[in-house]
């Protein structure tokens, strides 16, 4: 039967529609996502995309919280990640946000007093939100010249026109330090250098808070020969400005994940607002031997500049013995004393080697000139002041500590020494160490990465409150609200807990390069994601909670901690029976078998007849594993299956056990050498007619294929020059239907209604990497488009597309998505209406579609249902919408707190320019704001009922309609 759709017909009496939401919710919105299924049918539904994940992880660059609390985690794949619940939870903010140009961040800042003015910077850019980190707007300049280092940038909130192209090699600036200012926050320091791994730094100031920044100094080599002064070796981690004296600044030169080895690692001050420095290395006074190095060390004069002879660089050899200032090199971190800026503390030392000489956290009581060892420990430096009393200033120090294996004893924290945190409650006399590695918590997949390069960066202390630290490494988001005596997961939190232990649900950071998921036909609250680094996970509730399943022996060198997995099958009938390639790395694959749900410890190799080389000493025997697809008209309980290994494709006859070779996509071409790339771009794919097993599909790289005998002979098929195969779907409405996806120019998405005879191109996009067709109705489909997989980038891609004519016409549907970046796509086989899709970056994400609103034709009227004689047949056909209506469904949504600020004076503001262009007949103008009406009711779901998102979106809808 037809269901009664909700209907906006008169806001005369707006109470009446406040009924109209309360009684027709059924068919007004999607239902809530509840946090525990209750019954089969019960899957998550909401109206845009949503994150799902178990609390993932990826290359975080650094982190920082304003003065409020929010904080901001930088990564390198995926943009900002921000907290306004103090850790709570995280949002996304990416391309939807503002952040146009790159998604790799590394560089937030704060104003110290105002919470609304929140910088990141990129790979490309810089930029200012006026609004918490909302919405973003680029820091641009119109004369800046590479080659001088000479320009102004500030602050674009409309038009680019006019302004250099930062994403050209000529206009570009990596960022990767912003101060503000204490005493006057119009004034601010930031970092920057010419590219992602150069050592050219460069200071620019603001004094108007932001809005205008200038170089004030550049880090440049000056004259040649045996009258070089190099200058270009510092990488700018860090800046401290000091809270009394704004033109007092320090920064700290340190090395990190792309300039390892590149940098001298020091402290410099200036004491005019950054126009000259000197390095505070210590003095002659107090020096410190190197004896008899076993490597080869660059050679500094007293005042840290870098010794020159014979008009190059010069360095101690390996075996040699020298004497230099404490602090000329190995600085890992320092901190002023936020009672006496004349106090600094430093730290000195490599966490792999605690045995440098020097080693250990130092203090300066006359503002750097001088410094006095005052502990052993080599960590990051955070200070509290207590009575505004700088003999009472609690100093800790954070260990990182070095990397102790992933043997199975590690899995114990009591097995490991790090991390510790020291603490000193008297200014550093005397000291003790307040946590150990028993005291962090950490989450979803045991923690095994140290810190990313660049320490000094990775722990930060929140602005609000000097008890709370945020903690981002090479992988995952910590924090601390207890002044480090214990640390937890940022990033994931305990869903639930039972007989197979305990199950995660992500906070909202992620910033993991995920691969693939799959859902199980038999049971689809069953689901399998394949990832990078963090591997194999299972989730037996629909996506709500997650457990991984890295089973030691198929991780390569993870061992016990994470792995790779990328082909993923779930047996049609069979809910508990699933394949997997499970591995270390993206070539080291082996085939592996559960028939317990995936649970750990229950999988088995099922790798038989498939490739097995070893192409690196960190790397498992394996291959390269992709394209794994179920015959479903075999026996149930004996499965004819396909997968590409290494290009070729296998075939197995029983249930896996064995596997033969029944095709080389390569042909005469000699195999491709996986063991120098890193080639996660080089998919592979097979699928197997669901009706008649003799049907095969393979492709790949090299092209596409099909057989009509279950694999005994093979042909090419598919369009000339058709190759880069991401997948290939056969129409479970009829099967003679094939679509295949094709990644690379002028490649897209190709259609064939005779099993592949002939073809046609029904979507052309050069970034397209998955789709699914809906199961139940071939008309709808969804494709998933990325220009990133393993890496961040410009977003040039189109994200997530919908059809609902079979491929003849495409609607972007990115709502809830920050970028538009999506690998793949799975409809729910029972109820396609719920819709996920893999998402670089951002891991996985579900949403619920009602594709009529798409333009999907309603089924055919039961003949038998009554006709409601209130209902028309197209509700509102009889009242004309309008602008005003649209302001008094705020003004009543306000009133019943369905609205909250700051979203409530967005939509106010916007629909007031929908009504002056509508009243000025400027109809296009009038159309492009109800675009922006919709895309601010879309940015901040938290701020809004879901029965007046439904609504409004429905009004703004019928207005568009009306003026189109």
């Amino acid at each position: 039967m037809k269901k009664k759709r909700f209907k906006i017909t008169s806001f005369v009496l707006m109470t009446g529609l406040f009924i109209q939401l309360a009684t027709a919710g059924a068919t007004a919105a999607p239902a809530e996502v509840i946090s525990v299924p209750t019954k089969e049918e019960n899957y998550q539904k909401p109206d845009q995309w949503e994150m799902i994940e178990p609390g993932a992880g990826g290359a975080f660059m650094t982190v920082g919280a304003g003065p409020t609390g929010i904080a901001i985690a930088a990564g390198d794949l995926s943009g900002v990640y921000i907290s306004y619940d103090d850790g709570k939870s995280w949002e996304n903010r990416g391309q939807a946000e503002g952040i146009t140009h790159n998604a790799h961040l590394s560089m937030v800042g704060f104003d110290t007093e105002d919470e609304k003015l929140i910088y990141v910077g990129s790979q490309y850019v810089m930029y200012k939100s006026d609004d918490k980190g909302y919405n973003f707007h680029p820091i641009l300049s119109k004369d800046w010249n590479r080659d001088t280092r000479t320009g102004t940038f500030e602050v674009v909130r409309g038009s680019t026109e006019g302004y250099k192209d930062p994403s050209s090699s000529a206009n570009r600036l990596y960022w990767t330090s912003m101060t503000f200012s204490k005493s006057n926050p119009n004034i601010g320091y930031a970092a920057a250098h010419s590219t992602y791994n150069t050592v050219d730094a460069m200071i620019f100031k603001t004094t108007d808070r932001g809005e205008t920044w200038k170089p004030v100094k550049s880090f440049v080599n000056e004259g040649s020969g045996n009258s070089l002064v190099i200058n270009a070796d510092k990488r700018i981690l860090k800046i401290i400005v000091d809270h009394q004296n704004p033109e007092n600044v320090y920064f700290l030169t340190q090395d990190d994940h792309f300039t390892w080895g590149k940098p001298q690692t020091a402290i410099y001050k200036s004491t005019d607002g950054g126009a000259t420095w000197g390095i505070l290395n210590g003095g002659t006074d107090n020096l410190v031997t190197y004896s008899d190095i076993d490597e080869e060390m660059p050679k500094f004069d007293e005042n840290g500049q870098r010794v020159v002879e014979n008009g190059r660089a010069a360095s101690y050899s390996e075996g040699s013995t020298f004497s230099e200032p404490v602090l000329q090199r190995h600085v890992m971190d320092f901190e002023i004393d936020p009672v006496d800026p004349n106090i600094l503390y430093a730290s000195k030392g490599v966490y792999w080697d605690s045995s440098m000489p020097g080693s250990g956290t130092y203090k300066s009581t006359d503002g750097g000139a001088t410094w006095t060892k005052i502990n052993d420990q080599i960590g990051l430096i955070k200070t509290k002041a207590v009575n505004n009393d700088a003999s009472k200033t609690i100093v800790r120090c954070i260990v990182i500590g070095g990397w102790e294996g992933a043997d199975e004893d590690s899995l114990d924290v009591a097995n490991r020494n790090y991390p510790q945190v020291w603490e000193s409650a008297d200014a550093g006399e005397k000291w003790e160490k307040v946590a150990g590695a028993t005291n962090f918590e950490y989450g979803a997949i045991m923690h095994w990465y140290d810190a990313n390069g660049g320490f000094s960066r990775t722990v930060a202390t929140s602005m609000a409150d000097p008890d709370v630290y945020y903690w981002a490494d090479y992988q995952w988001v910590y924090m601390s609200d207890d002044g480090g005596k214990s640390f937890r997961s940022a990033g994931s939190t305990v869903h639930h807990e039972d007989k197979d232990g305990k199950w995660y649900t992500t906070t909202g950071v992620s910033n993991v390069v995920s691969f693939t998921l799959k859902i199980s036909e038999a049971d689809p609250n069953i689901i399998f994601i394949g990832n990078a680094d963090i591997g194999l996970w299972r989730s037996l509730d629909n996506g709500r909670s997650w457990q991984h399943a890295n089973q030691h022996g198929f991780l390569s060198d993870w061992q016990y901690y994470g792995g790779q997995a990328q082909a993923i099958a779930l047996d049609p009938e069979r809910p508990n029976v699933v394949w997997a390639g499970l591995g270390g790395y993206y070539e080291d694959q082996v085939l592996v078998k559960s028939e317990d749900y995936g649970k750990l410890n229950t999988w088995s190799e099922s790798h038989s007849g498939l490739p097995k080389e070893k192409r690196s000493d960190d790397f498992q025997p394996g291959a390269v594993i992709r394209g794994l697809s179920i015959d479903r008209t075999s026996p149930k309980d004996n499965r004819t299956l396909y997968v590409v290994a290494d290009d070729k494709v296998f075939k197995s006859v029983n249930d896996g056990a064995d596997w033969a070779e029944v095709l080389n996509m390569r042909g005469t071409q000699p195999p491709f050498n996986y063991a120098n790339s890193l080639s996660a771009d080089r998919q592979a794919a097979t699928e197997v007619d669901p009706t008649d097993g003799n049907f095969v599909y393979a492709g790949g790289a090299d092209g596409l294929f099909r057989s009509t005998d279950a694999g005994v002979t093979w042909e090419p098929t598919g369009p000339s020059g058709l190759k880069g195969i991401q997948k290939i779907v056969v129409s479970r409405q009829n099967p003679e239907h094939v679509y295949v996806a094709a990644y690379g120019s002028n490649q897209g998405l190709y259609f064939s209604s005779d099993r592949g005879e002939t073809w046609t191109q029904v979507l052309k996009d050069n970034y397209l990497r998955g789709f699914a067709v809906n199961p139940k109705d071939d008309r709808v489909i969804i494709a998933g488009s990325s220009n990133v997989f393993v890496s961040g980038g410009a977003p040039n891609s189109s994200g997530a597309l919908l059809s609902v004519d079979g491929g003849n016409t495409w609607t972007q549907v990115n709502d809830g998505l920050s970028w538009p970046w999506v690998r793949d796509v799975e409809f729910n086989p029972h109820d396609p209406s719920q819709v996920f899709i893999v998402t670089p970056g951002t891991s996985y994400h579900v949403r619920a579609f009602d594709y009529h609103k798409y333009g999907l034709p309603e089924d055919p009227k039961d003949p038998g249902e009554p006709v409601d004689p209130e209902e028309p047949e197209n509700p509102g056909e009889h009242v004309n919408p309008n602008p005003e209506a649209l302001l008094q469904m705020l003004t009543a949504y306000e009133t019943s707190g369905d609205i909250k600020q700051p979203l409530t004076s967005q939509l106010r503001n916007t629909a007031e320019q929908i009504r002056h262009h509508s009243d000025k007949g400027q109809m296009k103008q009038a159309v492009k704001s109800l675009d922006d009406f919709l895309k601010k009711l879309n940015n901040k779901p938290k701020d809004i009922s879901l029965e007046a998102k439904q609504a409004l979106t429905d009004y703004v809808q019928s207005l568009k309609n009306l003026w189109k």
